[in-house]
């Protein structure tokens, strides 16, 4: 019987930046411009670009699940995305500590592996966050913007993500739709909270939410293919 091999598939295709083995697990300015963050986002920037022209570019909230779309929360934002009809349109780009991440990054070291816990953040650490966030989402508006006919997000109102690509926007003279209701039903929520307790994005995928991000999305993409 021949003997099995040590390793048959390292991953290293899948490394992006960074070393490929070290779980980020933190919460802290070293979690927010660990080298393999910044490293990536640069070659974000230099060497990525998008698969095609998009009408609709949509920032949403990482999650604690990796890859983010095995997470709860991106499975329901995406099965809207889905459901809208106009999935083919809409660019999903993840904002968090570990920086922007189009989505069909979301594979790839280091952003399958590292842990932010929000529970940890102090009002330092959070105004540090949007100050790091802020400078990398205008600089991926910036330096894509020509493969959007507009931006939107669904993130929550009070979230440091929406505080950070709000201001980005604005530095850019750039408008971002938050897709997101600013209030849903306690009972919706109440429901979600008894299976996931501390998730704070559980708002985004109450029915009310997710209702507010098919109409949004159905709206501006028919709004960008209308004849001018």
């Amino acid at each position: 019987m021949e003997r099995c091999p040590d390793v048959v598939w390292s991953g290293e295709d899948l490394i992006w930046s960074g070393d490929g083995q070290t779980f980020l697990r933190g919460v802290g300015v070293r979690y927010l411009t660990h080298s393999a963050f910044e490293e990536g986002f640069k070659r974000i920037l230099q060497h990525y670009r998008p698969r095609k022209h998009y009408l609709l570019c949509l920032f949403l909230p990482c999650s604690y699940g990796k890859p983010y779309s095995h997470s709860f929360i991106h499975f329901f934002i995406r099965k809207v995305i889905w459901e809208s009809g106009c999935s083919e349109y809409v660019h999903e780009v993840i904002v968090s500590n570990a920086g922007v991440i189009p989505r069909e990054l979301e594979e790839y070291y280091p952003y399958c592996c590292y842990d932010w816990n929000p529970k940890y953040e102090t009002p330092e650490v959070k105004r540090e966050y949007v100050r790091v966030l802020r400078r990398r989402v205008a600089r991926y508006m910036r330096a894509f913007q020509g493969f959007y006919e507009c931006f939107a997000a669904f993130l929550r109102w009070d979230s440091e993500s929406w505080c950070a690509v709000r201001l980005a926007a604005e530095d850019l003279g750039i408008e971002v739709t938050n897709l997101a209701p600013q209030k849903v039903p306690m009972s919706e929520l109440e429901m979600l909270q008894k299976l996931y307790p501390e998730e704070a994005d559980l708002v985004l995928v109450t029915d009310t939410a997710l209702k507010s991000l098919m109409m949004g999305i159905q709206q501006l993409v028919s709004g960008c293919l209308e004849p001018s």
